[in-house]
């Protein structure tokens, strides 16, 4: 007889020092030998809360049931199992189907209609117990908020927590910080990118010791009431020690709401090609940028990125091309293409991959596939056996296997909509065409998100290399790669910004 046992734990503590994980795995081998098992596997879940379905160890174990290679399976008590009824209920119903017996240590299972009845009833008691408790808890936590006391943990940076008193106090370092964050921000001409970019300049550490201040944190600090000594827990305020005073506080939500005014009310400069536009020389995305360059005030575009904890800060020294030069070579390129439609699905689908390529390429990404897919099959199947524990160092190769799935299985879908751009572009022809009878006779007359709706259309990318000369107002030195974007076969609807009459 082939049988299997599944433990779980869920707590830190557990995980740590392993109190029950052993004794579950000792006690239920002993009932399966006993019952006569002359194999048995191990399935078993660590560190995981029983009201997931998704757990490694239970997926491995429905994929064994599934497949056919178990007879009977033990488990400590049902709540191990699942915390959830309706989940106890699935994988019963699994293991009935499969023809797979269950055994509980703890707790006398019977596959018959009254025990299947009575399994229910326990379950929903069970159930029942858990959300009493949850309840408790919600309205003793409401309680204690309501006399002023502190009912989750009190984590914000300028404060010290005693989780055992519920107490809170200054730290004093910390706390400093806090003031000059607050001080810098209302009395000085710098926003809360200038005061990330001081802090981290001078090396002040954040709460964990590590990594950089961001704008973010600086605006969630600077937002905070509890600095002012009110902090919010729902819809209720407790007090706590002020870090600011009520001047300071009102002061600084003052100029971050005239902040908010001013840059609502401001006149952006308009950028024709966001969101489409890279630098090949460090990667990044470039974005618009009104800057001053040899003494001139002008839009350009740029892959520099000075919000402080931008994962690339990107060329260096700072690449900005003219924003004006760009964006003529681009809309050139699209009028031209108007002009002439053949021209650009011909270009595009030259600057794709040929049908025979993405075939060629799906059977790689397939094969790809198979090979991880193998590769998690065979990890799972050496843990069901005992070969070794789920450890941290099996939890990291089976999340590289899903991560490398995912990517794969993107890929996989990337090539997919490839084949079938190549497949319906000479479709979209005729949408192209029929747009470009539209608007070729008012391309000078179309306003600017008339304009940016034309080259989302026909634009997939562009890219741009080299930095050109200092000062230059040319081309020269500076490459521009338009990429052709393949006609939709509804083309019309894509330019919802365009007038067709």
């Amino acid at each position: 007889m082939h049988a299997a046992i599944y433990v779980r734990v869920s707590t830190d503590d557990q995980v740590k020092h392993g109190y029950s994980l052993a004794e579950q795995r000792e006690a239920c081998r002993r009932r399966a030998e006993s019952l006569g098992a002359s194999d048995i596997m191990e399935f078993a879940d660590e560190g995981i809360s029983g009201s997931l379905l998704d757990r490694p160890g239970l997926s491995a174990l429905r994929e064994a049931v599934g497949n056919g290679r178990l007879d009977l399976i033990i488990v400590r008590d049902p709540d191990r199992l699942s915390r959830r009824l309706s989940h106890q209920l699935l994988i019963t119903e699994e293991l009935e189907k499969a023809g797979v017996k269950l055994e509980f240590l703890d707790f006398e299972w019977k596959n018959t209609t009254e025990g299947r009845l009575f399994y229910s009833i326990r379950g929903a008691i069970a159930e029942y117990e858990r959300e009493k408790i949850r309840d408790r808890m919600v309205r003793g936590k409401n309680q204690k908020a309501r006399q002023g006391g502190i009912p989750i943990g009190f984590y914000t940076y300028g404060y010290y927590y005693n989780p055992e008193t519920g107490t809170v106090t200054i730290n004093n370092d910390e706390s400093a910080v806090v003031r000059d964050i607050f001080n810098w921000f209302i009395n000085e001409d710098i926003g809360m990118n200038g005061v990330a970019n001081r802090l981290n300049s001078a090396g002040i550490p954040t709460r964990k010791g590590k990594g950089i201040w961001h704008r973010n944190v600086i605006r969630q600090i600077l937002v905070n009431p509890a600095f002012k000594g009110q902090w919010q827990y729902k819809e209720y305020i407790i007090p706590v020690p002020a870090l600011v005073s009520p001047d300071v506080w009102e002061k600084t939500q003052i100029k971050l709401k005239e902040a908010r005014r001013l840059w609502a009310g401001k006149s952006k400069n308009q950028y024709l090609l966001s969101g489409i536009i890279s630098c090949s020389d460090c990667g990044c995305t470039m974005t618009g940028v009104y800057t001053r360059w040899w003494d001139k005030r002008e839009r350009r575009y740029t892959c520099r990125k000075n919000s402080q904890g931008a994962s690339s800060s990107g060329c260096n020294p700072m690449k900005a091309i003219p924003a004006s030069l760009i964006e003529d070579a681009v809309w050139e390129q699209v009028c031209a293409w108007l002009n002439d439609p053949d021209a650009l699905v011909r270009e595009a689908v030259d600057e794709g991959i040929r049908e025979e390529e993405i075939r060629q390429q799906l059977e790689r990404v397939k094969k790809h596939l198979a090979d991880v897919e193998k590769g998690r099959e065979s990890v799972l199947n050496a843990l069901a056996s005992g070969l070794f524990e789920l450890d941290t160092k099996t939890k990291n190769k089976l999340a590289e296997l899903k991560r490398r799935k995912e990517r794969h299985e993107e890929r996989k879908k990337e090539l997919a909509a490839a084949l079938l751009g190549v497949r319906r572009s000479s479709s979209g022809l005729e949408d192209l065409k029929a747009l470009a009878r539209t608007v070729l006779t008012r391309l000078d007359m179309l306003e600017f998100n008339e304009r940016k709706s034309l080259v989302r259309a026909l634009v997939g990318q562009v890219i741009i290399g080299g930095r050109g000369k200092q000062g230059g107002m040319g081309l020269r030195d500076i490459q521009v790669t338009i990429v052709a974007r393949l006609p939709e076969q509804d083309f019309s609807n894509s330019l919802s910004g365009v007038p067709t009459s």
